[in-house]
């Protein structure tokens, strides 16, 4: 798969000293571009902050990347998908949790009907949700998310990373989504 970009600390919390010799443990990630039949695209929020990511998460230990993006769209947003095309890979470092995350995008395609996302016990403790945005506006939403990012906004370590990730994956598959 085609690498998109290489993130480090410095990318995201420029103000932030990174420790060096950082032994970091890789983590896989599956992350879709999820389009419904009016072409819209699928984010996920949740109530503990306001800002919205693309679905997708951890693949399990043993588990094909493309099956575990399927798994994570029909826990998250309730939706037996198709897989289009791969949009491509990030490579991210975390030094504050050790990880080295490297993150998998695909265009995705609703099948049929959309159904009832399975939330864990936490998820839907924190409020998770869907909202289903036109792809301009899912450009405004990333674009308005990362300016926040840079402006200090963002107080969620993680969520730093997962905008600029999010809105890589977008900017690339533009030229996919028609």
């Amino acid at each position: 798969m085609k690498k998109i970009a290489t993130l480090h600390e410095k990318d995201i919390y420029p103000e932030k000293q990174s420790a060096e010799n950082i032994e970091y443990s890789n983590r896989t990630i599956g992350k879709a571009i999820v389009l419904d039949a009016e072409n819209r695209i699928a984010l996920v929020g949740n109530k503990q902050n306001e800002f919205l990511l693309l679905p997708g998460g951890g693949i399990d230990y043993g588990e094909n990347i493309q099956t575990g993006i399927i798994r994570e769209c029909l826990e998250e947003i309730g939706c037996v998908v198709n897989i289009l095309n791969e949009v491509g890979c990030i490579d991210d470092y975390r030094p504050r949790d050790k990880k080295h995350c490297i993150s998998y995008c695909y265009t995705i395609r609703v099948i049929g009907n959309k159904g009832n996302p399975k939330y864990t016990e936490n998820e839907i403790k924190i409020g998770m949700y869907i909202k289903w945005v036109t792809p301009e506006e899912a450009f405004d939403i990333f674009k308005k998310q990362k300016l926040e990012l840079e402006s200090g906004k963002v107080t969620f370590y993680n969520t730093g990373f997962n905008i600029v990730r999010d809105l890589f994956f977008l900017e690339e598959a533009k030229k996919l989504i028609k």
